[in-house]
């Protein structure tokens, strides 16, 4: 034999507008007006355990977490692609670009010193500004 809880009895004062959304929900559902507010008293009092706020927490991050997760993915790959690319650059320089000689080397290599650090500089600046390269090859055949 099963007992259903004992309810307890009480009176309410609505706010006018929680009133009228309180009849209008009677009018649709042809529900008494007080059961209509005691479910509504439970549901925000005793929420079920998929409306509680632990578990939306637990949900979001776990939304947040796969977010994460995919990301990290996202940057490997990236990251994999930029270091073949420069395999794949440094590769090709070499097999194309023959040895300097014994007696050019010295200047050669102040030259690509200076080179290298305006390359560097350019690099920070487009980098500061927020442009690329990439931009001026964009739509071409290269």
């Amino acid at each position: 034999m099963s007992t259903k809880p004992h309810k307890v009895q009480i009176t309410v004062r609505l706010q006018p507008e929680a009133h009228r959304a309180a009849k209008d929900a009677q009018r649709r559902s042809g529900v008494p007006l007080a059961v209509i507010v005691a479910d509504a008293a439970t549901r925000v009092l005793l929420p079920s355990p998929e409306e509680s706020a632990e578990v939306k927490v637990q949900t979001l991050s776990n939304r947040l977490l796969s977010r994460m997760e995919t990301l990290e993915r996202t940057i490997g790959r990236e990251l994999y692609m930029t270091k073949e690319l420069l395999a794949q650059f440094a590769r090709a320089y070499f097999n194309h670009t023959p040895a300097i000689p014994e007696s050019e080397r010295s200047p050669a290599s102040t030259s690509g010193r200076l080179r290298f650090v305006r390359l560097v500089d350019q690099v920070n600046i487009n980098v500061r500004q927020g442009v690329s390269i990439l931009v001026e090859t964009e739509g071409s055949d290269v």
